[in-house]
């Protein structure tokens, strides 16, 4: 007894369908992990600008004796360097989202 035509082009959709739903699902784990990585790495860019900003300034109190100015300024402004570089973290991930 043959199979009929209809019922193997059937089968090979089928089959096809199963593929394509495969790489979806695992597109779809990749997505996740990509997710996380970006929020681990805005969490880097944020903490490291005011960690090396920080570390400059007590360096320069230490070499200059100031009472804790240098710490202060350097701090403040290592923080505003990791919010830019934060935010021009976020700039290039709206770009890849969009396509361009």
């Amino acid at each position: 007894m043959e199979i009929p035509e209809d019922i193997k082009a059937l089968n090979e959709k089928i089959s096809q369908l199963k593929k394509e739903q495969n790489k979806e699902d695992t597109i779809d784990k990749h997505t996740n992990f990509s997710h996380i990585a970006r929020g681990m790495r805005m969490g880097v860019e944020l903490a490291s600008g005011t960690i090396v900003g920080a570390g400059m300034g007590y360096v320069l109190d230490e070499i200059f004796d100031f009472k804790f100015l240098m710490l202060l300024i350097f701090t403040i402004l290592g923080g505003f360097a990791g919010m830019l570089n934060a935010y021009r973290y976020v700039k290039e991930i709206n770009k890849e989202d969009r396509g361009e």
